[in-house]
């Protein structure tokens, strides 16, 4: 069954279908048939299915296959752009809003794919970024990552914070190339008046994690869900910020439908802090299973993040009114119980 016939999916995305402050409007979401960027997709249609509101959704994305597959019920409220995001966007098409979540995003892909991660999220700005130069009425959200802030002395990161990040690190690709992707984001603001914001998304899991998503928490819940134990790579006492991604996209709806021209909001539910260790034992928990821990290979290493903790402190978020619903507990349990949905073909 395809996840958007699931019940609890479907009551989730109403919800946050609901408190959309926008009902119209042409949207392109990039990055569309990942994590985030599909259950974007899926709000938007959801809103306009059961709601009445009337988005012209445009899921951009370099498989057209694999668009299709995700999104089998795509009507003609929701058209597929087919390509790479580093190719410039068709300038006779309008777009009153972008949402860009194209990146590779997982820990693999990072440690495989360096140059590529690199050059996909600096010139996928850019891209952006120049439609925008040549649109001055679209709004354009780029998703950042919390791993901008890089390393300093406190656990607790407000939007204004910075930190080290090793260039000599390969690993520090990722991170580095969404700061120069924040900063053109910046840039263009002040140099030509595009109208952009920018989300900084904490550590988002959630049924619409792709197959052969690497990080951490998305292994635990493929073992869970199986069956097996839980390997732990570490002692797992790297403590973070989670958020399910119903709450992810809601904070990127708000930051986008409400955000300050040129400002950057944490995107984070202060109720689901957790160290790794406490993440895997919650859905050990709930599926069943026991935790054990493996020492991790080469390629594994190298797309590892070195130990640290991060909160994302959410006040700036929470003055645009939005407020996170699922706790770590709640969101665990609501994408166990969907992906268990999915899986049976029950609807």
């Amino acid at each position: 069954m395809n996840i958007y016939y699931s019940k609890t999916y479907q009551k989730e995305l109403y919800e946050i279908a609901a408190d959309l402050p926008v009902r119209n409007g042409s949207i392109l979401v990039t990055g569309a048939s990942g994590l985030i960027g599909s259950c974007i997709v899926d709000t938007l249609l959801a809103a306009n299915r059961k709601l009445g509101t009337e988005y012209m959704i445009y899921a951009l994305g370099r498989d057209n296959n694999r668009l299709k597959t995700r999104f089998p019920y795509a009507g003609e409220d929701l058209k597929f752009v087919i390509q790479d995001i580093t190719a410039p966007l068709d300038k006779g098409c309008y777009f009153d809003y972008i949402v860009h979540a194209a990146s590779n995003a997982d820990p693999v892909s990072y440690a495989k794919y360096p140059a590529e991660t690199i050059l996909t999220n600096v010139n996928g700005a850019k891209t952006v970024l120049e439609y925008c130069r040549e649109h001055r009425k679209t709004r354009a959200l780029l998703t950042s990552t919390f791993e901008v802030y890089g390393r300093h002395e406190d656990d607790v990161y407000e939007e204004e914070d910075f930190g080290r990040l090793d260039q000599n690190d390969v690993r520090s690709g990722y991170p580095e190339s969404k700061r120069v992707s924040e900063l053109l984001f910046r840039s263009y603001a002040r140099q030509y008046d595009t109208d952009t914001v920018i989300g900084r998304l904490s550590s988002v899991y959630g049924p619409t994690m792709l197959k052969d998503d690497s990080k951490a928490h998305a292994q635990f819940l493929r073992s869970g869900l199986a069956g097996e134990d839980i390997v732990l790579k570490s002692n797992g006492a790297q403590k973070r910020t989670y958020c399910y991604v119903m709450d992810a996209v809601s904070g990127i709806f708000t930051v986008l439908f409400a955000g300050l021209k040129g400002e950057a909001y944490n995107i984070a539910n202060k109720k689901s802090v957790a160290t790794i260790a406490e993440v895997a034992k919650c859905i050990a928990g709930l599926c069943g299973t026991k935790i054990v821990f493996d020492i991790p290979n080469e390629i594994e290493k190298q797309g590892f993040s070195k130990p640290q903790n991060c909160i994302l402190d959410t006040k700036k978020l929470e003055s645009l009114h939005w407020e996170g619903k699922y706790d770590l507990l709640t969101g665990v349990r609501d994408t166990i119980e969907i992906l268990r949905e999915i899986h049976s073909g029950r609807e």
